[in-house]
C-alpha cells in the first residue's frame, strides 16, 4: 500500500511541476489573451415596401412599426431593437428600417402585425436585410 501511495505522490508532484513550468514559460512569452471583447452594436438595415390602399407617411409608419413590436414582444424588446424608419419614399412606398444586430429578427417578426394606419389597411413586406446603409439605399434606388 505504501509503495502505491508513493508512486501516486510522485506522479502528482511531477504533474504540478510540469504545469508550473508551462505557466511560467507562458508568462515569459507575454502572451496576452483577450478576455472581454466589446459587444459590437452593429446596425442592420431592413429594406421594405408597403402595400396600402392609399399613401402612407413616414411618421405614421414608424409609429406603427414600433407599436407592432411592442404588442408582439413588449417594451423590453422595443428598447433592445429600437427600430427607426431611416428613409421612406412615398412615391414608390419603399423604405429602410434601422435596427441593431440583436433585434433585427424581432423587427422582422413584428412587421406582419402592422396592419392598419389611420384606417387604411397596409402590409409591410421586407425585401432584404443588409449591414450597410449605402447598400440599402442602392436597393431602393437612392444614390
Amino acid at each position: 500500500m505504501n509503495s502505491i501511495q508513493l508512486i501516486i505522490d510522485i506522479i502528482l508532484i511531477l504533474w504540478l511541476l510540469i504545469l508550473t513550468v508551462l505557466y511560467l514559460r507562458k508568462k515569459s512569452l507575454n502572451l496576452n489573451i483577450v478576455k472581454n471583447k466589446k459587444i459590437v452594436r452593429a446596425k442592420r438595415y431592413i429594406v421594405f415596401y408597403v402595400i396600402a390602399e392609399s399613401k402612407v407617411k413616414s411618421d405614421d409608419l414608424e409609429r406603427v412599426v414600433r407599436n407592432s413590436l411592442k404588442d408582439l414582444l413588449g417594451n423590453v424588446w422595443l428598447n433592445i431593437a429600437n427600430p427607426k424608419v431611416v428613409t421612406y419614399r412615398e412615391d414608390t412606398q419603399e423604405g429602410i428600417i434601422s435596427t441593431n444586430r440583436i433585434g433585427y429578427k424581432a423587427v422582422l417578426a413584428s412587421l406582419p402585425f402592422a396592419k392598419e394606419i389611420n384606417g387604411n389597411k397596409i402590409l409591410i413586406v421586407p425585401r432584404r436585410t443588409t449591414g450597410s446603409l449605402k447598400k440599402a439605399k442602392k436597393l431602393i434606388g437612392l444614390k
